[in-house]
């Protein structure tokens, strides 16, 4: 399975990633051959269970160093034509580059090999770009109730129909995009760069904080 994304400036300039959705590294990698920001211990996470001893490099700044830096003269603002080709379809939108930035961003964190955002492969698989808020509410909730019914069948323990620990994985996810942020911080100073991470937070946020609120608004669709 893949993803390709096309990003088409009126300049003429184009950018082009292609995708695996499942990427195998070692874990020890050579830190000549990668900047200095992707290494592990370059604020790191303080949520994150990996151990330098272990990992040389934080796997999801590995993966998203090429496209950062690939925007690092693109401002978010610019509006560019965005062609995105996966196995089964294809899809085209023309909008701001901060847009597409943060739907190809959020595929390659989300397939990486980051133990926090492991728990997202699943949507990751089945990625849909440009995404609303609504619609990752829909999506994001559903792939968690699916997890839920997969513990059942295995009697791993209570199933969680409140949504408690999705709320939870929101707020492991906040501190994670912050210093993930900062790190970024580092690379670059492309605004795009720096918005489309901040986007990411406030997604996050919004979902840990207000989740219930958002059912709420679609629970018309149930009835």
């Amino acid at each position: 399975m893949f993803i390709e994304y096309t990003f088409t400036m009126d300049d003429g300039k184009v950018l082009h990633y292609f995708v695996e959705f499942e990427r195998t590294r070692e874990h020890i990698l050579d830190k000549k051959q990668y900047p200095d920001w992707t290494q592990l211990d370059f604020h790191q996470c303080p949520n994150c269970p990996l151990k330098t001893s272990e990992y040389s490099h934080c796997p999801a700044a590995i993966d998203a160093h090429e496209i950062v830096m690939g925007f690092n003269e693109i401002l978010s603002c610019k509006e560019v034509d965005i062609h995105v080709r996966t196995p089964e379809r294809e899809y085209f939108k023309r909008t701001d580059a901060q847009t597409g930035l943060r739907a190809l961003i959020g595929f390659v964190m989300a397939s990486s090999a980051c133990p926090i955002l492991s728990t997202l492969r699943g949507m990751a698989y089945y990625h849909l770009p440009f995404a609303s808020l609504d619609e990752t509410v829909f999506r994001v909730t559903s792939s968690y109730l699916l997890h839920q019914y997969y513990i059942h069948r295995k009697g791993g323990g209570k199933i969680d129909l409140e949504f408690d620990g999705l709320k939870q994985r929101f707020k492991e996810m906040q501190t994670l995009n912050f210093h993930f942020l900062e790190r970024i911080r580092a690379a670059c100073n492309a605004d795009s760069n720096l918005n489309v991470l901040a986007t990411l937070f406030t997604i996050s946020s919004m979902l840990s904080l207000s989740l219930d609120r958002h059912l709420k608004e679609i629970e018309h669709l149930f009835d």
